[in-house]
């Protein structure tokens, strides 16, 4: 048990580390004043977006921005609060690694599912209602 306890642990800590590492360094560029980070951050993301041609950091849209500030806002604190618990040996990790591994879900399942705000006719609504929920209330339809 204590094999599956350790790389369990070793995993929280990567997935923490990084989110700690890059949220504020990568991802904050597309909500934060651009003069708060050095050149070669900026550089880097803009490599990164042209190399891997990621719109979502090119031209972040709103949606896109608001996640990033929920990113920041909460999954980064965290982050830096689970890598803290997981080095000291506290209790309490098992709490925020389940709060934000949580998140991060609700995060990546609005960014898979399609939007019913791209729909063009009030039929295509209908479809997506059936399709994604199975059904749609009746003023909707």
């Amino acid at each position: 048990m204590g094999v599956v306890s350790a790389a369990a642990d070793l995993a929280i800590a990567v997935f923490s580390l990084s989110i700690a590492v890059a949220a504020p360094l990568l991802d904050g560029q597309s909500v934060l004043p651009g003069d708060l980070y050095p050149a070669p951050l900026v550089e880097l993301k803009r490599w990164y977006a042209a190399e891997f041609d990621d719109y979502l950091m090119a031209r972040p849209p709103g949606f896109f921005r608001g996640i990033i500030c929920h990113e920041l806002a909460f999954q980064w604190p965290l982050a830096v609060a689970t890598l803290y618990g997981l080095l000291t040996g506290r209790r309490w990790v098992a709490t925020t690694s389940l709060m934000s591994g949580v998140a991060t879900l609700t995060s990546m399942v609005n960014l898979s599912l399609p939007s019913p705000i791209l729909v063009e006719s009030p039929q295509q609504f209908r479809e997506f209602c059936m399709s994604t929920c199975g059904s749609a209330p009746d003023p909707v339809l």
